[in-house]
């Protein structure tokens, strides 16, 4: 008995020991978040670079049955990291797109090397910035490789400042270029990501620049880079709200309108982002909101009924 014993703690210790996402690494198909949905497919992906830099990737897309889905390629803000994104994801996925993404270099849980040393992005210096539209590739690259699902000759990329500027760079890099460019607050030059000449670069892509009216410098930025691109550059101009990614939970009808504007310009339809549209989104966000708050509340009066019934 003392034999049986003293081997059962043997194991409890060496489990101890064991990294903490030893496990969680093979049971766990998708981080546990409220907004994950049972209709849409999660992946994740480790992708190592060429200097031995360890990438976490998510895809994501529709369960239903189709052979490849067009793609949108998200990059999140300087000091960010993808769960920013993860409402917006969703309502692409329902939108019908595949969504590709990644902490950046330094963020989330992209802050390891395959020697388990750990880099933040506070100490990078701009040659370590430089790398950031070629981690993208890499990411690219990789998941494209492990599976098919993705159309990348039907494809946006977003991205908000560092994110803005990686994403023009890849687009210069790839090619097929993408359908659209979205820039949450791009900078001529962002950590030493000079964009002015990628721009004349990447044909006629279409631009979609947002910013807000309170960020002056994003706001006169705009006005330069519109001077370099070869195709439209539309702007939006919020009347608040931050700068980069953060403008999306400042407005949230912004990630409703843009996947309408999306998915219309994937079929060859403009609609217009402007503040009517946008004011005509959050009306349908907050009629939206109201019915679901409508139906918690009759859901929660029937089972209080019922639970008086059965006493």
């Amino acid at each position: 008995m003392k034999l049986i014993k003293s081997f059962i703690l043997s194991i409890l210790f060496l489990l101890l020991l064991l990294p903490s996402n030893a496990v969680a690494a093979e049971t766990s198909k998708a981080p546990v978040d409220s907004t994950f949905d049972k209709n849409i497919v999660y992946k994740k992906f480790d992708v190592e670079t060429k200097d031995g830099f360890i990438l976490k990737a998510y895809l994501s897309y529709p369960k239903r049955r189709l052979n490849r889905y067009p793609v949108i390629i998200l990059l999140h803000s300087l000091g960010d990291n993808y769960s920013s994104f993860r409402n917006f994801e969703k309502k692409l996925n329902y939108a019908g797109f595949a969504v590709l993404g990644m902490d950046l270099r330094g963020h989330g849980k992209s802050v390891y090397t395959k020697t388990m040393r750990q880099r933040a992005w506070q100490y990078f210096k701009y040659d370590t910035f430089a790398l950031y539209p070629t981690d993208v590739l890499y990411v690219i690259k990789d998941v494209q490789s492990k599976n098919k699902k993705m159309d990348f000759t039907n494809y946006a990329i977003i991205g908000g400042d560092i994110g803005a500027n990686t994403a023009v760079l890849v687009a210069r890099a790839l090619t097929i270029k993408p359908k659209a460019l979205v820039l949450f607050s791009p900078m001529m030059k962002f950590k030493g990501l000079y964009i002015p000449v990628a721009m004349t670069e990447i044909g006629l892509t279409p631009i979609l620049a947002i910013a807000s009216s309170t960020d002056t410098t994003s706001m006169h930025e705009q006005e330069r880079l519109a001077k370099f691109a070869q195709g439209n550059f539309d702007v939006i101009n919020t009347k608040k709200g931050g700068s980069g990614i953060s403008l999306l939970k400042s407005y949230p009808e912004l990630e409703y309108q843009l996947t309408i504007w999306l998915e219309q310009f994937f079929k060859g339809q403009l609609t217009p982002i402007n503040e009517e549209s946008l004011a005509a989104a959050k009306k349908i966000l907050a009629a939206e909101k109201a019915a679901k708050a409508e139906k918690a509340a009759k859901a929660k009066a029937a089972r209080e009924a019922k639970l008086k019934s059965n006493k």
